[in-house]
C-alpha cells in the first residue's frame, strides 16, 4: 500500500494519469456528496453517479496514488482506475448504494441481465455500462414516456468482498474481460512515484526536505500535475495535461507553456505539452484558445508567451537540436500572426480583442471597452523574437538569427516609444490612441523583458511595483488592494496568480533583482504549502480561491521552490505569509 496523500475531495479530485474519470466532492451540487465524473469535453453534465457507502454520505477518505479508500455507516469500498474510461469498484463489507445522475431528457438507466446495466447519459454525451463480478446487488429504476426518472444500484460484500466495473463508452463498451483491481492499484502507484521521483522530489529544496508542510504541498502539486495528464484520442493528438479535472477540464494556449516548463526533467514530455496546442495552429498561424478530446475553439486567443517557454528550456538545457527545429517554424508563423491579424491602425502594434485574448479576462485595462493595445503583448513579442533568434543560431542560422534579434530590438523600441510615459507602462485604447487609465498589474508586465529593458527604465518599474501597492504577503496582486477597483475575489481584479508570478519572478531574475524575485517566489509558495494548488489566491488573507486543483499552479509551485534546492537555499516564511499558515486538509470538508 502506497502512502496516503494530502488530497481533500472537496478541492482536488481523486483521478490517475491517462483517466477521463475522477472521483471528489463538487461545492456545486444541489444535492452534496461524492460523484464519480467524467472530465471528457463537451459534457454538458459531468456526474456520473453519487456514491454513498452504508447509505449515507461519505464519512472518511484515504487518497492514495492509485486507490480511493471511503467508508459510510457500515461500508467500507475501494475505487480504482484504469485505462481511459474504467473505474473499478471493490466493496469490502456493508452496502455501497450508487445513485445515477439522471438529469437529462433522454438520460435511460437499464438493466442487460441481472448483473449488468448500462447508463445512457445525454448529459455527459457518453454510454457507461455498469457489471458485477462478486457479490450481491439490487437495482431499481423508474420510467416517464421518453427517460428515466431515477436509477439506484446497491451493491453488498457478501462471503468476501463485491466487485463492480464500469466502463465509460461510446457506441460500444469493452467485453467482459477479467478486472483486476490489485493491479490497476499497483499500476497506477508505481506510475506516480516514478513522476515524483522526475519531477516533484529534485524540486524540494535541500535544506527543507524534512519540512512536512512543503513535503506535503511538493507530493500535492506533483499529483496534481500528474492526475491531470489524459491520453491521446478525439481532438488530443497526444498525451496532454489539463489545467483541473474539476470542472476547467481543457488545456487553455498558455497554461501548458507552464505546464511544459514544469516537465523540464524529461524534454519529451515538455515539448510534447507545447505542441499539444501547436498541433492545432491554424492555416494562418493562429492559435486556439483552448482545445480538449471533444473539440478546438478559436474564438479567442492568449498571450504568446511560446517563446519565453522556449527560452527558459534553453536555458535548463531541456531541448536538442531535432526539438528546437520541430518548434521553430510554428513559434515563427505565431509570431507573424500577432503582426498581420490583429494590427488594426496599422502602426506595428497588435491589440488584444478582449480581456481573454491576455489570459486576463475582466482585468481593467479592458474595463472601459476593447481592442486595446497593451505593453505586456509587445513585450512578450520581443521576447518570442529573440527565442527565434536563439534558435536559429542553435541551428546553424546566423543570418537569420541577425534578422530576429533585430526585430526582437524594433519590438522593445516600439514598446518604449508607445507605451512609456517616463513613469510606467499603460495601456492604449486602440480606436482612439489614448493611454486607459487602469493600474492593472497587466501594465507592468513588461518587466518580463528584464535585462532587454533599458536600466533607467528597469529600475523604475520595478519602483512601481515595489511601491504601488502590488506586492503582498503573497504574491504580486493583479489589481493593487489599493485601487478603487480592487475585489478580492475578483479573478484579475486583485487576486494571486500563478503564471504572473512566474513571468515577473523570471524578468527581475534577470534583469537584476534577483533578492525580489526570490522574496515574491517565497511569498507565492508560501500561500501553496497553505492553501494547495488554488486557481489564485486573495491578496491579502492568501486564501485559495476559485478551482483548487490547478497544473499551473501546481507546476509554478515546484518550479519556484526547484529555484531554492538549485541556489541550496531555504524556504523563509515572506512578510505576511504567516497569516495563513499551513494546516492539514479535511478530506472530505476542506
Amino acid at each position: 500500500m502506497s502512502a496516503p496523500l494530502p488530497v481533500a475531495l472537496r478541492q482536488v479530485p481523486f483521478s490517475v494519469r491517462g483517466s477521463f474519470l475522477a472521483l471528489s466532492v463538487p461545492d456545486d451540487q444541489v444535492i452534496p456528496g461524492l460523484y464519480l465524473r467524467t472530465v471528457r469535453g463537451g459534457a454538458r453534465n459531468r456526474e456520473v453517479l453519487r456514491l454513498l457507502p452504508g447509505g449515507v454520505e461519505v464519512s472518511s477518505v484515504s487518497v492514495e496514488a492509485g486507490r480511493l479508500t471511503v467508508t459510510g455507516g457500515d461500508c467500507t469500498a475501494e475505487i480504482a482506475l484504469s485505462g481511459p474510461g474504467r473505474a473499478l469498484i471493490r466493496v469490502l463489507s456493508g452496502t455501497l448504494r450508487l445513485e445515477f445522475c439522471v438529469r437529462n431528457r433522454y438520460d435511460v438507466v437499464l438493466a442487460e441481465r441481472n448483473d449488468a446495466w448500462r447508463f445512457i447519459d445525454s448529459g455527459a454525451v457518453r454510454n457507461y455500462r455498469l457489471r458485477l463480478t462478486s457479490g450481491r446487488s439490487e437495482f431499481r429504476s423508474g420510467w416517464e414516456a421518453e427517460h428515466s426518472t431515477d436509477g439506484v444500484l446497491d451493491i453488498s460484500a457478501v462471503d468476501g468482498a463485491a466487485t463492480l466495473v464500469l466502463d465509460e463508452f461510446g457506441s460500444a463498451p469493452p467485453p467482459d474481460d477479467v478486472a483486476d483491481f490489485g493491479g490497476a492499484v499497483a499500476a497506477a502507484a508505481d506510475d506516480f512515484e516514478g513522476w515524483w521521483a522526475l519531477h516533484g522530489a529534485p524540486a524540494l529544496p535541500r535544506l527543507d526536505a524534512a519540512d512536512p508542510a512543503l513535503a506535503d504541498a511538493a507530493r500535492l502539486a506533483a499529483y496534481v500535475t500528474w492526475s491531470a495528464l489524459v491520453p491521446a484520442g478525439g481532438a488530443l493528438t497526444r498525451e496532454s495535461m489539463l489545467v483541473s479535472k474539476n470542472r476547467m477540464a481543457h488545456i487553455w494556449s498558455w497554461d501548458h507553456c507552464f505546464n511544459a516548463l514544469a516537465l523540464h526533467r524529461d524534454p519529451h514530455a515538455a515539448v510534447g505539452q507545447l505542441l499539444t496546442i501547436f498541433d492545432h495552429q491554424d492555416e494562418h498561424g493562429g492559435l486556439p484558445d483552448h482545445i480538449d478530446d471533444a473539440g478546438v475553439q478559436f474564438n479567442f486567443a492568449k498571450p504568446p508567451i511560446h517563446g519565453w517557454t522556449v527560452a527558459r528550456l534553453l536555458g535548463l538545457g531541456a531541448l536538442d537540436d531535432a526539438q528546437l527545429a520541430s518548434l521553430d517554424r510554428p513559434l515563427q508563423r505565431w509570431t507573424r500572426w500577432w503582426r498581420q491579424h490583429r494590427d488594426y491602425r496599422g502602426d506595428g502594434v497588435p491589440s488584444y480583442n478582449h480581456g481573454n485574448d491576455s489570459g486576463w479576462d475582466n482585468a481593467t485595462v479592458f474595463g472601459a471597452g476593447v481592442p486595446v493595445q497593451s505593453p505586456d503583448l509587445l513585450a512578450f513579442l520581443a521576447l518570442q523574437e529573440d527565442a527565434l533568434a536563439r534558435i536559429a543560431e542553435r541551428l546553424g542560422r546566423p543570418a537569420d538569427a541577425a534578422q530576429w534579434r533585430a526585430r526582437s530590438a524594433d519590438t522593445v523600441a516600439t514598446l518604449l516609444d508607445r507605451f512609456w510615459t517616463g513613469e510606467r507602462f499603460t495601456a492604449i485604447d486602440t480606436r482612439t490612441g489614448t493611454p486607459i487609465p487602469s493600474a492593472s498589474l497587466l501594465t507592468l508586465m513588461p518587466l518580463t523583458l528584464g535585462e532587454m529593458l533599458p536600466r533607467e527604465v528597469f529600475g523604475s518599474a520595478v519602483e512601481t511595483l515595489v511601491t504601488g501597492g502590488y506586492l503582498t504577503g503573497h504574491g504580486p496582486a493583479t489589481e493593487p488592494p489599493t485601487s478603487p477597483h480592487y475585489v478580492p475575489d475578483g479573478y484579475w481584479r486583485g487576486p494571486v496568480w500563478a503564471p504572473t508570478t512566474l513571468l515577473l519572478v523570471d524578468g527581475l531574475r534577470r534583469g537584476g533583482r534577483a533578492d525580489l524575485a526570490a522574496s515574491i517566489g517565497r511569498a507565492f509558495a508560501d500561500a501553496c504549502v497553505a492553501e494547495g494548488m488554488a486557481e489564485n489566491f486573495d491578496a491579502l488573507t492568501g486564501a485559495g480561491l476559485r478551482d483548487r486543483s490547478m497544473s499551473w499552479t501546481a507546476s509554478v509551485f515546484l518550479l519556484l521552490i526547484a529555484d531554492t534546492a538549485q541556489t541550496g537555499g531555504s524556504r523563509q516564511p515572506a512578510q505576511g505569509a504567516q497569516a495563513t499558515g499551513s494546516r492539514r486538509l479535511d478530506p472530505i470538508r476542506s
